[in-house]
């Protein structure tokens, strides 16, 4: 396999597909209540008809297995880790997740077809040992929670022409081919346009293509090891499961895929990363990225909350009926994500004070290039006059073209604003969240 020496690559003429598009005319994702109010009509049928076929699709890790093998039969076998993991997946799939007919064909496409990707990741690294001594650039993580603004500012930095970020394409199947990436891309645009089609509410949540810088979790998912899947499914058995694993393995089975992509498509100065579930584990970063930096992004808990409760609603409700506002507001306050936040504020807070840098989403939002020098100051790092440029015309063009509204409030999920405030107030104290 030959490496290509320039990223990103000359732009590819492709005869991609007509994306698959439901006929959605609103522009505005309500204020979500429950799992039925969300389902399109044929959902509804199509998880009537396929509930009376129980026990079939029922979630099986090793038929998974024996599917991915299938696949790539001279792959080899799985990491003893991986299956593992996809086995508390599964269980916890089975007991917590009340999946409907569309969600359990859509476990078994997204499981076997994970699994077979790290069948592949595998076999790529054994035919190439060089890549696991191959260096990578300076790595900059992004951290903050679910719905705080990393999204945006994830993409405003993948704007600096010396920053390496992954395309989604790029962690959605992170194994090069001498052929070129047209069939990952092919693959991934079909997927996401499947995904349009059941809940174009989502795509409007958090905007994905298959071409745009996107978070990194699909590395973890590739070795089952990620709490982005309670976001997709209701699973706190399989969420408690990971919590008391070695973090250590996800990350470095992560370090191994991100060194596969970046030694076949090698560029920049800095590899800048994202994915919100970083900010639970930053000391296991710095154990496998000893010289990574870190940009933290700060929201107000409330509005966070609350968004953090419509994604999770608007998600599940593609696999499971037994979702509801109600609920959510019950079990996401007392989640790992806003227990083990402040834990996560300590822990760089131990850093030398030019390896982090704060940043607050509303600042981002009212100056976003201003605030985001400021943190290139903060990690001594210099922007330069063509990354700025890059990340103005990237402004431009994302206040031309406004997302669909987001509605969503507290109370809607039974919330009380006072409460969350007085819960966080040393947080919001310190970075002054709620002036």
């Amino acid at each position: 396999m030959g490496r290509q020496s320039t990223y990103p690559p000359a732009p590819l003429a492709l005869d991609l597909p007509a994306p698959i598009r439901a006929s959605v005319r609103e522009l505005v994702v309500p204020q979500f209540t429950r799992a039925r109010r969300s389902h399109r009509r044929w959902v509804r049928v199509v998880n009537k008809v396929g509930g009376s076929l129980e026990p079939f699709g029922r979630p099986n890790a090793d038929r998974y297995w024996e599917i991915a093998q299938r696949r790539q039969p001279d792959a080899g076998d799985p990491t003893s880790d991986t299956q593992a993991a996809l086995r508390a997946l599964v269980d916890s799939l089975n007991e917590d997740a009340a999946l409907n007919f569309v969600g359990k064909i859509a476990a078994r496409i997204d499981c076997t077809r994970m699994a077979t990707t790290h069948l592949r990741v595998e076999k790529a690294l054994r035919e190439t040992p060089a890549i696991e001594s191959a260096e990578l650039p300076t790595q900059v993580f992004v951290l903050g929670l679910f719905r705080s603004g990393t999204t945006f500012l994830h993409r405003l930095l993948a704007q600096d022409p010396t920053s390496r970020t992954l395309p989604h394409w790029e962690s959605f199947d992170p194994v090069h081919t001498p052929e070129g990436p047209e069939a990952r891309q092919r693959k991934l645009g079909f997927t996401l346009g499947l995904a349009d089609v059941l809940s174009p509410n989502i795509k409007a949540i958090h905007p994905m293509d298959a071409h745009q810088t996107d978070e990194c979790r699909a590395l973890f998912t590739n070795v089952f090891r990620t709490l982005q899947f309670n976001v997709q499914y209701r699973v706190p058995g399989y969420v408690d499961w990971l919590l008391q694993q070695d973090s250590r393995i996800a990350y470095r089975h992560y370090r191994r895929q991100l060194q596969l992509v970046h030694y076949h498509r090698p560029f920049g100065t800095r590899l800048v990363l994202k994915d919100p579930t970083h900010t639970f584990f930053v000391d296991t970063i710095l154990e496998i990225f000893p010289d990574a930096r870190f940009v933290f992004i700060h929201r107000d808990p409330v509005d966070t909350l609350s968004s953090i409760c419509s994604l999770h609603g608007y998600a599940r409700s593609v696999f499971s009926s037994d979702v509801d506002a109600e609920a959510l507001g019950q079990e996401l306050p007392e989640s790992y994500m806003m227990s083990m936040l402040e834990s996560a504020v300590a822990a760089v807070d131990r850093l030398p004070a030019d390896r982090i840098a704060h940043v607050r989403s509303s600042d981002l939002s009212r100056d976003p290039l201003g605030t985001v020098a400021t943190a290139y100051r903060d990690l001594g790092m210099e922007l330069s006059e063509d990354a700025s440029n890059a990340m103005q015309v990237f402004i431009r063009a994302k206040r031309d073209n406004a997302s669909p509204r987001h509605i969503h409030g507290a109370e809607g999920f039974g919330l009380d604003p006072g409460a969350i405030r007085e819960r966080f107030a040393q947080y919001c104290d310190r970075f002054d969240l709620t002036a």
